[in-house]
């Protein structure tokens, strides 16, 4: 149904509605009719019309709601069917165009279709000519036709033997070509195999020609190695001296290196043009080798931006010697490697000197530095080198790159470290001074006044003299002695106007002590600390292991313990594990070859190994003669280990005497001590520590040739020896322990070296 209908039966419906409330309420309002009888009272029933009455104006609000209601549903329908109609509107419009579309289509199709049957007439009458012309045609050529298939038959069998007879010629064909095709195969085969056979002529030839060639210039070659020329226009060439300092450094002496020289020439076939060096030009030709040396450390010094320097001494029949060395970052001196980029640069230990000395006193220590220093910087300046490059070394060059000091902790050590650095100081407030005195800021009158307030006093600590030889200087003396104090004022001046850290860069000399030494005097100290137990615990000490003429007073005064002499010979006699473990090493590995039992003690012992426990190893006892370091805990390791064997070895000593048979002093001390048990305890002690301690903080801090250690980064090992050393002290059980950590176990976390 069309919305617009609906819409005016709902009006119809509402009007209808309204209709029927008015005619309700007129028949309420009229008065009963006469015919009406009434049922109830009259006060009843105008309650009941009042109820009504209420109940309609309800209902009529009701209705008026509804009302209201419904127009505004006929307002939305109105609103709805507005739309309606406009979209009708548009729908006819629409309709009108696609009539008008519809029209012109027709007509187009109308004319199509007449142009098609047009067409369609003319193709009809052309094809019913075409095929009268066909079967015009078709009679006319039907003779021609048979003709032609009776030549064609003909011609099928003449093209069948022609068939036949090629198929025939292609089987001879395929037959000759298989045989082409082999010949030119073995064509192919015999040419590959002329071409090598002409390549392997021409290359023997070419060969030939080369051997020949080579043949004559090794004849050459030969005949000219067969005679060898140490010298050149009268002087010994490079090779002959570099040979001379090899054969020097391999041991040979000067005076027998000419005869090594021509025994080996002799041996390899060769004749000398002339006789070799003398023994001292072999010293002389050393000495060159060792200024060159010089020539090479002094540039390398120049060029480096610092080094650190390391030094110790010893005696050698009673002469004192000290060696020096310095690390500091060189060039590489590789091949295809630019040694100008700092960045190939590498660092390496440099050896200076090994020279005597009067004694090993700290000062002397530091002249032998200023010694060697200004040795190597007037080697460099007056070389051949210098003038090519243009450079003097100045004798305060060293001291101005030198950054520090490597040495033991011995008082003389740390008080010439003091000296050296003092010197550095002066040496960087005399050049603060000359920049000083070359500066233009620097004013001509500060110059003038602070040059009249020298004294003697000044020129006395500049020149480092008396008072009494500053007045006996001449007057050019005292006037460079001057201006030396006049640099050093001024410098002094200028150094104090640096803040710290300016002054501690400048003067930057560091001290690294000798880590060996570290450990060397830590065991020093504890076992004096050991034999300290015994008395403040009053425990029982070691056997005594005197020598024999304390023993011999010992055993006379045992009767007189107070005696002054017993008691000194008590006093002065020593015991404990250190005490035998040199009287071990004086008998078998003593320093004379000719007094002790090494040889006999090196067999004896790898023998009884390789019997009872399969073990090959060095079998000398450790050097302890010599005190090296970490000698004595290896050698109280060797003791403890084999216990057995040396008591043994030592008994077939004293047997084999073919004289006595009897035990010396010092072989009944060795006894006395290995039977000992507070001895052998303080050999135990002695050795867990080396094992545990010693041993591996010595590897760690030698490190290897491939990998060095650099003493700034063996802080935290250092930080980590208190606490490691106390927990071993408090509980010394753990290294016995076999489940015990290897963290807790050695001081760097690897198993026991032994």
């Amino acid at each position: 149904m069309p919305r617009g209908t609906k819409q005016r039966n709902a009006i119809f419906h509402a009007r209808q509605f309204r209709h029927g409330i008015s005619a309700s309420s007129d028949n309420e309002n009229e008065p009963p009719s006469d015919d009406q009888t009434p049922v109830h009272p009259p006060s009843r029933k105008r309650k009941t019309l009042a109820a009504q009455i209420s109940e309609k104006d309800e209902r009529i609000t009701e209705l008026e709601t509804t009302i209201a209601d419904l127009e505004s549903s006929l307002r939305q329908l109105q609103y709805d069917f507005d739309s309606l109609q406009e979209e009708h509107s548009a729908l006819v419009t629409k309709n009108e165009a696609t009539s008008l579309a519809h029209k012109s289509l027709s007509i187009l199709k109308r004319k199509a279709d007449a142009t098609f049957s047009d067409e369609l007439r003319k193709k009809q009458k052309r094809i019913r000519r075409l095929e009268n012309d066909r079967e015009t045609k078709a009679e006319s050529f039907s003779t021609e036709i048979t003709a032609l298939e009776d030549t064609l038959d003909e011609r099928s069998r003449l093209l069948a033997g022609l068939e036949h007879e090629l198929a025939a010629s292609r089987t001879d064909i395929h037959s000759r070509d298989i045989i082409i095709l082999s010949l030119q195969s073995e064509l192919k085969q015999k040419q590959s195999i002329l071409t090598t056979t002409r390549q392997t002529v021409y290359a023997l030839r070419k060969k030939s020609d080369r051997a020949k060639c080579a043949l004559k210039e090794s004849r050459k070659a030969h005949q000219k190695l067969q005679i060898w020329r140490p010298t050149k226009n009268g002087q010994y060439t490079a090779a002959a001296c570099a040979l001379s300092r090899d054969l020097t450094h391999a041991g040979c002496s000067a005076g027998k290196i000419a005869f090594a020289v021509q025994s080996c020439a002799r041996a390899f076939g060769i004749k000398i043009h002339c006789g070799f060096m003398s023994a001292r030009t072999v010293g002389r030709v050393v000495d060159e080798g060792g200024k060159y040396g010089e020539i090479q450390l002094a540039r390398e010094i120049m060029n480096a931006p610092g080094f650190v320097e390391s030094s110790d001494g010893t005696t050698l029949r009673g002469i004192t010697v000290e060696s020096r060395h310095i690390t500091l970052l060189v060039p590489s001196y590789a091949p295809n490697v630019d040694d100008s980029n700092q960045s190939t640069w590498q660092h390496r230990t440099r050896f200076v000197e090994v020279a005597p000395a009067l004694d090993h006193t700290a000062q002397r220590q530091f002249q032998g530095t200023m010694e060697a220093a200004n040795r190597i910087a007037d080697v460099y300046s007056r070389s051949p080198l210098a003038a090519q490059e243009r450079r003097v070394m100045e004798k305060n060059e060293y001291w101005r790159k030198k950054l520090g000091e490597g040495k033991d902790h011995a008082a003389d050590g740390k008080k010439e470290f003091k000296i050296s650095a003092a010197h550095k100081k002066d040496v960087i407030i005399e050049d603060l001074g000359r920049a000083a005195m070359d500066d233009e800021d620097t004013a001509t009158g500060h110059i003038l006044t602070t040059m009249m307030e020298i004294t003697d006093e000044d020129l006395a600590a500049a020149g480092k003299i008396s008072m009494d030889e500053v007045a006996a200087l001449s007057i050019e003396a005292r006037s460079q002695l001057s201006e030396t104090a006049l640099e050093r004022r001024l410098g002094e001046e200028k150094f104090e106007s640096l803040t710290p850290e300016e002054q501690a860069n400048l003067c930057t000399h560091v001290f690294g002590g000798c880590c060996c030494h570290k450990d060397l005097n830590v065991l020093r100290i504890g076992y004096h600390a050991v034999q300290l137990v015994y008395s403040t615990h009053c425990l029982p000490p070691p056997v005594l292991l005197a020598n024999k003429a304390n023993a011999a007073t010992i055993d006379i005064g045992s009767k007189d313990l107070d005696n002054a002499a017993v008691q000194a010979a008590v006093e002065s006699s020593t015991c404990g594990a250190i005490k035998l473990l040199q009287l071990i090493g004086a008998v078998l590995r003593h320093k004379d070859s000719e007094r002790g039992y090494q040889d006999k003690c090196t067999i004896f012992m790898r023998q009884r190994k390789l019997e009872l426990y399969d073990l090959d190893e060095p079998n000398k006892f450790p050097d302890v003669f010599n005190n090296r370091y970490g000698c004595y805990s290896y050698a109280a390791a060797e003791v403890v280990c084999f216990h057995g064997l040396i008591q043994e070895l030592v008994t077939e000593i004293i047997d084999g005497k073919t004289n006595s048979g009897q035990a010396n002093h010092m072989e009944q001390n060795i006894l006395k001590g290995l039977n000992c048990d507070v001895t052998m305890t303080e050999l135990v002690a002695l050795a867990l520590y080396g094992a545990s301690v010693s041993w591996p903080y010595m590897a760690t801090v030698r490190g290897t040739k491939d990998e060095p250690i650099n003493l700034l980064s063996l802080t935290g090992i250092h930080r980590k020896l208190p606490e490691f050393c106390a927990h071993v002290a408090a509980h010394p059980y753990i290294l016995l322990d076999p489940t015990t950590s290897l963290e807790t176990l050695t001081i760097d976390g690897k198993p026991f070296l032994n």
